[in-house]
C-alpha cells in the first residue's frame, strides 16, 4: 500500500525541479551582475551594481540553503568518512544546513531585494539617470 514518491510525496519531487529552475536563473542574475561590473569599455561600479549584487547573493543564499538543495549535495550516503569524494560532500552539506538555518530569514530578504532591485533599476531606465547622489547609476 505504500505509494512511496508517487503519492502525496510526488509534491517535493516537483520541489526539487523547480529547484534547478531557481539555480538557473540565480546563475543568470549573477551574470548580468557581473557583466554590469565588467564591461567591454572596462571596469564600471555604481550604485546599481551594488544593489544587483547583493540582490544575486541573497536570492543564492536562499536558492543554496533549500533543503532540497542539502539532498542533493550529501543525501543519500551511508558513509562521509568513506572516501575523499564523501567527506567533501559532507562539508559541503556542512555549509549548506548552515544557510538552511535562515532559509526563512532569506526568503524574505530576497523577497525585499528582488522588489528593491526591480524598482530601482525600473526608476533609472524610466528617468534616464546616469548619476545617483553624485555616484555612477
Amino acid at each position: 500500500k505504500y505509494k512511496g514518491e508517487r503519492g502525496l510525496l510526488v509534491l517535493q519531487n516537483i520541489h526539487r525541479y523547480f529547484l534547478y529552475l531557481a539555480i538557473l536563473v540565480t546563475v543568470f542574475l549573477a551574470y548580468d551582475a557581473i557583466r554590469g561590473i565588467w564591461t567591454p569599455h572596462g571596469l564600471y561600479f555604481g550604485i546599481g551594481n551594488v544593489i544587483m549584487l547583493v540582490n544575486v547573493v541573497l536570492i543564492a543564499a536562499y536558492t543554496f540553503g533549500c533543503h532540497s538543495f542539502r539532498h542533493l549535495i550529501g543525501g543519500k550516503l551511508d558513509c562521509y568518512s568513506c572516501d575523499a569524494i564523501s567527506q567533501t560532500r559532507y562539508t559541503w552539506w556542512q555549509y549548506v544546513t548552515r544557510l538552511n538555518l535562515r532559509h526563512g530569514t532569506f526568503a524574505m530578504a530576497s523577497l525585499v531585494s528582488v522588489a528593491l532591485t526591480d524598482i530601482y533599476i525600473r526608476w533609472v531606465g524610466m528617468n534616464n539617470v546616469t548619476t545617483v547622489w553624485g555616484l555612477p547609476a
